[in-house]
């Protein structure tokens, strides 16, 4: 075949279907538009005499399959359309033909297939990365039955699978078949670089659609040598992924979401200093340590993020073991972990939600009842009251409103406070002080934020259980938390109000970015976060009391099961935790802030920009405090 005829997609498909053999192409009747302007009636008896079910009536322009530049889905396509209603075809192709852009361009062409039923699997192949063209075999795919999920972007459950072309095992035997079929096209094609539509039906691969990714300014990229970094990443995740003596699990899984949800805080792809930082001030070591002190599982000297070639995953495992209660049997924990990394592994779309559609980390009210799905996974009746008598205590210990953990980090936030304004009178030097401050944030600021949040999460989960119980309605959980006294309320009505020099003093040190340098903070472009025009009314003051009805099947709740606490103990807690969070994330984000804005000061003096200064390893800094060999290029 001749590469040149990727330019048509009908003509393509037609010339395919004749010598494919690793999968089927369905019949085909194609036109020009200046055919079907001449000779629209002999067309359309065409259509209704070859075929005699629903059609699809599909655009095959010129402009579409352009080598320079993509214009894949820019075009009509018309589903469901009835061959035996004149009608309904002529709608159809007019829709098609309306949508070109050159419509006198009468070269361009319609074509007609019949609609395939019974549909398994359908989506996209590409034969390489469409970025990079790095050589891989990247499947989007929908098992919901619909043909044009994938393409037009509205499935709800789209997944992606990946396959590494030099080498690359697939034991999915529907991805190899189509794996081996993308590899008979490019072979036919002449041509490596493929997108091709397909489609599993009554266990055959169909094939819709072949065109060719738009190579054009991409091929330096391909050239790149990725091999030995790619062996690197295979090896380190080998290594991550056996069994570990400290560790329950016989294997796991990394994600950008889990846990501490890298993706959001710091993003897919954080520069270096964003990353360093992160990892130091919270991931490496501080995470784990507050987990250690609220009565999960030791997981000290486990660091929960790991980065591969700067792309930051949570170590799905070492969360999961995290946690799992102190005081559990160890057979039971281990059965549990498994539990979750298999239950992750079939329910990828979990994996921002684990700590509240999976994992059980805390007693809320009901969960009794949601443990019980367990028996379907072969935990015992008692193996499933291990786990609520290891949660019960735990929960208690943190809810405590006199002696709870999350009262002592309330404090030490207040601690960090007092250090921040030390630190920054002292006549330390520039490297003391980012050194210091990042020191006195991992103690004084990130190790109780992270026990406040457990405990703020634990609030939320208890709250949420009084909607499942239908003690409140969805809506007044809603009202409740409206009127909690948090930072962001807060904020809200200061934009209102305060005068712009009080505002800043405030919540100058916020950036939108936490962790990156390259983000201002809002006392550095203030006119650009906050508009002048606005409303300087005062925000309205929600409140919400329980009823006397709702006090006591909430004290009924606590009575039966052996929690702790009283009614209004509980309330105090919800409501200490949830503002507590977001207070102590306000304060230590200002020593962290400042840590920025040190390091910003550190590269000015010897004319490093803040976009370099962006790539640069925080310990490269950090480093500078116990050395000399800033000396060997400036005092500082």
């Amino acid at each position: 075949m001749n590469k040149a005829n990727l330019s048509s997609k009908a003509e393509l498909l037609e010339e395919l279907s004749q010598v494919v053999t690793k999968s089927k192409i369905l019949p085909i009747f194609h036109f020009t538009v200046y055919e079907f302007l001449k000779k629209k009636d002999e067309i359309i008896t065409k259509i209704e005499s070859k075929f005699n079910s629903s059609i699809i009536i599909r655009s095959s322009s010129f402009l579409e399959d352009n080598k320079l530049s993509s214009n894949a889905g820019k075009f009509n396509s018309v589903l469901n359309v009835n061959s035996s209603s004149k009608k309904e075809i002529v709608e159809g192709i007019e829709k098609v033909i309306s949508s070109y852009s050159q419509k006198d361009n009468k070269r361009d062409k319609v074509f007609i297939q019949p609609m395939l039923t019974n549909v398994s699997m359908a989506g996209v192949i590409f034969s390489a990365d469409i970025d990079t063209l790095s050589p891989y075999y990247i499947i989007n795919y929908d098992e919901s039955g619909s043909t044009i999920s994938v393409t037009n972007g509205n499935g709800n459950n789209l997944k992606t699978y990946i396959s590494f072309k030099d080498g690359g095992v697939v034991s999915n035997l529907q991805f190899k078949l189509l794996i081996d079929a993308t590899k008979e096209c490019e072979e036919l094609t002449q041509n490596n670089f493929l997108d091709i539509e397909f489609a599993f039906a009554n266990d055959e691969l169909y094939i819709f659609q072949v065109r060719a990714i738009v190579t054009n300014g991409k091929e330096d990229l391909s050239k790149i040598d990725l091999d030995n970094t790619f062996r690197k990443i295979h090896k380190k995740i080998k290594k991550l992924n056996t069994p570990h003596p400290d560790l329950l699990g016989e294997r796991t899984i990394f994600g950008v979401m889990p846990d501490w949800n890298p993706a959001e805080i710091i993003g897919i792809r954080p520069q270096k200093l964003a990353l360093s930082l992160y990892k130091e001030i919270i991931t490496d070591e501080t995470w784990a340590y507050q987990r250690d002190n609220y009565g999960y599982r030791n997981l000290r000297s486990h660091p929960l993020l790991v980065s591969f070639v700067g792309i930051p995953f949570i170590d799905v495992r070492i969360s999961f073991n995290s946690f799992i209660p102190k005081n559990l049997n160890e057979n039971t924990a281990r059965k549990l972990v498994n539990y979750y990394l298999d239950q992750l592994a079939q329910n990828p779309v979990l994996h921002d939600k684990i700590e509240f559609n999976l994992v059980y980390s805390c007693y809320h009210f009901g969960i009794e009842d949601k443990l019980l799905g367990l028996k379907k996974h072969n935990f015992s009746n008692s193996e499933i009251e291990e786990i609520v008598n290891s949660l019960l205590p735990l929960t208690s210990n943190i809810i405590d409103v006199e002696n709870g953990l999350y009262k002592k980090d309330l404090a030490k936030i207040e601690i960090l406070k007092i250090r921040f304004e030390e630190l920054m009178i002292s006549e330390l030097t520039l490297i003391d002080k980012i050194y210091w401050l990042i020191k006195d944030v991992k103690r004084y600021g990130t190790l109780p934020f992270a026990g406040i949040a457990r405990a703020g999460f634990i609030a939320m989960q208890m709250l949420q259980s009084f909607v499942e119980q239908d003690i409140i309605t969805q809506l007044e959980y809603d009202s409740y938390l409206n009127s909690l006294n948090t930072i962001s309320k807060q904020m809200a009505e200061d934009t209102n109000m305060l005068p712009q020099k009080e505002f800043i003093n405030k919540y100058g040190h916020l950036r939108p970015g936490t962790y990156n340098i390259l983000s201002k903070r809002y006392d550095e472009n203030f006119s650009f976060y906050f508009s002048s025009q606005t409303n300087r009314s005062s925000s309205n003051t929600n409140s919400f009391v329980f009823s006397e009805l709702q006090k006591t099947k909430i004290e009924n709740l606590i009575m039966a099961s052996g929690l702790k606490t009283s009614f209004d103990n509980l309330l105090k807690f919800i409501k200490e935790a949830i503002e507590g969070r977001e207070y102590a994330k306000f304060v230590f984000t200002n020593h962290l802030s400042q840590i920025l804005k040190f390091v910003e000061e550190f590269g000015a003096r010897f004319s490093i920009s803040r976009d370099e200064l962006a790539h640069l390893d925080i310990h490269k800094i950090t480093d500078l405090y116990s050395s000399l060999d800033h000396q060997d290029v400036k005092e500082i």
